[in-house]
């Protein structure tokens, strides 16, 4: 049998690894062959050298780098390429979107901004010392929310810059440094990060000088990291490679590191756990190897590490016992793991204990960890004996080498018609309403669609589109698709309609998900624009029918990017949490349908944070349900401090005399924290004397603040309600 780990005493790429003979080990012969679907392809305009010194408060790349990735479609890559003697671009920080992925070809290296302000969530706080508090400070270079299947790809290599001074002010080390020595509070930048974002992606690329971690991960589930290095100038910035938090379904190949701090960081938070981890061919040079849970949360379970290197790293494994919250670590498997001059192979922190060098049982198993030189690594310790070896028969797991293949075909052709027509029947130019909206121009644009049933999912990212059908009934016309949430990479990613661009309005339409009930949250309608209408029409559902959201959030705890749309004269039915989401929305004259499920919740509102701009108006709707719905609530609160208000609302469902219902957060109720009110409720489900003792029957000059055109004007004065 071939051996497994060649003598890792230097660091070497994937790439370079499937081209040496270890011994025997077998190693693909055959690359992978990886075609990536390009929206568009940026040329570079600068060298590594002006780009490195460039002092430009503006970076000069941000517009253009984002602009391409919020009109790409999904499943598709905005292409960053040399152009002759130009190989770099320099930017401030991205936003990834839902299934768009950044590609950078071979010999391109995008520079992150060095001016601390462009990272800033609230005025002059990044890099600067600071009390702890829940939000973040500081905005990652490249940030995926709620955008499944986003990534970045590619030979390329994204620079952080973290060593390099910003004009006359330090580093993002220099200030780390002196925030340490000063024992105080400071916060820098990611390189990449991902909130939420299931099956996101980095592939391939090379992550250097990153100002603090290269790569952190929250809440996503199904994180893919293949072929990819991680490495640092400094010896001193102690942030890790790679972070998982609450992440769990990892599946990490041919990661390689070398940088000052853990390579690995596992750990839970208070949203969940960190399981069903997968780490093969991994290779560690420098740092502190592999971190195990935290100070404050346990479950991290089920993690599987294979074939992996450490060499000249002060620690190779830490487990951290003293966070007992969620639940202990426990199932953890290290096999075929070679330790190499690594100062302190095994650390075990427990509570009120000193340093510990062997773990409890049942925790981990080890099978074949050789601490060259020294002997084998068990939960007890080091075995010694000058037997064991790296070089014993183990089979190995490298990955293929990659040819990336940029595909031009899909370059969008924008058209130069602002009014098109769409007919299911093939009596119009378009068949389908997706391909009409890829046909507008850049600049938007109005789409009539005649009557029939169109089974697609539309995506629009271009602003300013009108999609009306051209029948008033809004019954006659109809989307429809049947995604759902574990089927399409979760709830987010589940929608028939998707509106991610401002100033868009759609009338007389039905969009539908046929999921069923009992098939889990699908959603019909999806909007995280702003300015945006919605007048007659049906949203057809079940669990989870309309997502109206914030255009993004950094964390749980915001901040978020606020977002308001109307909805007018429209239908919605559903059953559990059927509008849902953390937008300034406003339901004018609006019919809410319960229909059969488990029970009917018509809102789960979801403000992260006391101060969001964020919260639903309800005017002069109606409250319906159908009469086998047994238990039916106004709605129950996504968040603590969720926030819904009905004014002159009519209930003939027979909504629970309490009104609201609870959803405790984090163990804590969130009724006393969260904004649930009337105005004025009629029929037989308005019961205001025995209404939760947490929310509120308003009076009139309480329900003036609610006025759904002062609510939805703002410092604009938009104005979607109708005129007469």
């Amino acid at each position: 049998m071939p051996h497994a780990l060649c003598r890792p005493q230097f660091l070497v790429s994937l790439a370079a690894l499937a081209a040496i003979a270890c011994a025997h080990t077998p190693l693909y012969t055959q690359p992978a062959l990886v075609q990536v679907k390009a929206c568009t392809v940026l040329k570079a305009g600068m060298t590594d050298t002006t780009a490195t010194h460039s002092t430009s408060p503006q970076p000069p790349d941000t517009s253009r780098i984002q602009t391409a990735l919020s009109r790409c479609l999904s499943g598709q890559s905005v292409v960053l390429q040399s152009d002759g003697n130009h190989s770099a671009f320099l930017s401030a920080p991205l936003i990834l979107p839902r299934g768009v992925t950044l590609f950078l070809d071979r010999g391109v290296t995008l520079y992150a901004s060095r001016n601390p302000r462009d990272y800033d969530l609230a005025p002059h706080r990044c890099g600067e010392p600071a009390e702890p508090r829940e939000q973040p400070n500081c905005k990652p270079f490249l940030f995926s929310y709620q955008a499944a299947h986003s990534g970045v790809l590619g030979p390329g290599t994204i620079d952080g810059q973290g060593g390099r001074a910003a004009q006359v002010a330090p580093s993002w080390w220099q200030r780390l440094d002196s925030a340490q020595s000063h024992h105080a509070h400071i916060e820098i930048p990611a390189l990449i990060s991902s909130y939420e974002s299931q099956n996101f992606i980095v592939r391939g690329v090379h992550l250097r000088n990153a100002p603090g971690t290269a790569l952190a991960l929250y809440k996503t589930i199904g994180l893919t990291v293949e072929d990819v290095s991680i490495d640092s100038a400094s010896t001193d910035a102690a942030s890790p490679g790679l972070l998982l938090s609450n992440s769990p379904d990892a599946h990490i190949t041919g990661l390689s590191t070398h940088i000052a701090g853990a390579a690995i960081d596992l750990r839970a938070s208070i949203l969940g756990g960190t399981s069903r981890v997968a780490i093969s061919g991994l290779h560690v040079t420098g740092g502190a190897g592999i971190s195990f849970s935290d100070d404050v949360y346990g479950n991290t379970s089920r993690i599987q590490l294979s074939h992996a290197s450490i060499t000249d790293a002060s620690r190779g494994f830490l487990f951290n016992l003293r966070g007992q919250r969620g639940g202990p670590i426990h199932d953890i498997t290290l096999q075929d793991v070679c330790l190499v001059r690594v100062r302190e192979p095994l650390a075990v922190e427990q509570e009120s204990t000193a340093m510990q060098t062997h773990l409890p049982d049942n925790i981990v198993q080890m099978d074949h960890v050789i601490v060259s030189g020294l002997g084998r690594l068990q939960p007890q310790g080091i075995q010694p004996d000058a037997s064991a070896s790296c070089e014993e028969s183990r089979d190995t797991a490298i990955p293929a080498p990659v040819e990336w293949s940029i595909d031009l075909s899909h370059l969008p052709q924008p058209g130069t018609q602002a009014h098109l027509t769409v007919a299911a029947d093939g009596g119009a130019a378009f068949r389908s309403v997706q391909a009409a909206v890829d046909a507008l121009p850049d600049a938007g644009g109005a789409i009539a669609v005649q009557p029939g049933t169109y089974r697609e999912v539309v995506t629009i990212r271009k602003a300013h589109v009108r999609i009306y059908g051209v029948d008033p009934d809004p019954a006659k016309t109809v989307l429809v698709f049947n995604n759902t949430g574990p089927k399409s990479a979760g709830t987010f990613n589940s929608a028939t309609v998707f509106v991610e661009a401002d100033n868009v309005s759609i009338d007389n339409l039905t969009i539908a998900n046929d999921a069923g009930t009992g098939k889990g949250q699908a959603v019909a309608l999806a909007v995280t624009a702003d300015r945006a209408a919605f007048r007659h029409l049906r949203l057809l559902g079940a669990q989870d029918t309309l997502f109206a959201a914030a255009r993004y959030c950094y964390g749980d705890y915001g901040p978020c990017v606020p977002t308001r749309q109307y909805f007018g004269d429209s239908y919605i039915e559903g059953n559990t949490d059927f509008i849902f989401g953390d937008s300034m929305a406003v339901f004018d004259r609006c019919t809410l349908h319960g229909i059969p499920g488990r029970e009917v919740m018509y809102t789960a509102q979801g403000q992260h944070y006391a101060a969001q701009q964020s919260g639903y108006v309800f005017s002069h709707c109606t409250l319906t349900a159908d009469p086998s719905d047994t238990r039916i609530t106004l709605g129950r609160p996504w968040r603590p401090h969720a926030t819904v208000v009905y004014l002159n609302t009519r209930i003939d469902a027979p909504v629970i005399p309490a009104g609201w219902t609870e959803w405790p957060r984090f163990g804590q109720p969130s009724l006393p924290t969260a904004t649930f009110a009337e105005f004025r409720s009629t029929g037989p489900g308005a019961s205001p004397a025995t209404r939760e003792p947490d929310s509120h029957q308003l009076t009139p000059a309480q329900a003036e603040r609610w006025n759904p055109r002062r609510y939805l004007a703002e410092h604009d004065g938009w104005n979607p309600f109708p005129q007469n």
